[in-house]
């Protein structure tokens, strides 16, 4: 059975337009204890992505929030499976 987090930020982008995007993360704990999570991006309630989505390296939920946390910031930095 999955156990999991959802977490809401948000996150503004350094490049481009910068715009301010609200971001929901979901890390959830398999069980076998590899973390995965997914996101979306939103910009004034418009879906603009989920970034790219792998397993998490992390072996704790803070751990791993923190590393999801970061992994989606870079997708939105570099457009990579988020538009503007």
């Amino acid at each position: 059975m999955k156990s999991s987090e959802v977490y809401r930020f948000v996150y503004t982008r350094s490049q481009g337009l910068k715009r301010s995007y609200d971001v929901t993360i979901n890390v959830a704990r398999l069980d076998s204890g590899i973390f995965e999570y997914s996101a979306w991006v939103h910009y004034e309630g418009a879906f603009k992505g989920n970034g790219l989505i792998f397993p998490l390296a992390s072996s704790n939920a803070d751990d791993a929030a923190a590393e999801a946390r970061r992994r989606i910031g870079d997708d939105i930095e570099q457009l990579a499976g988020v538009t503007e």
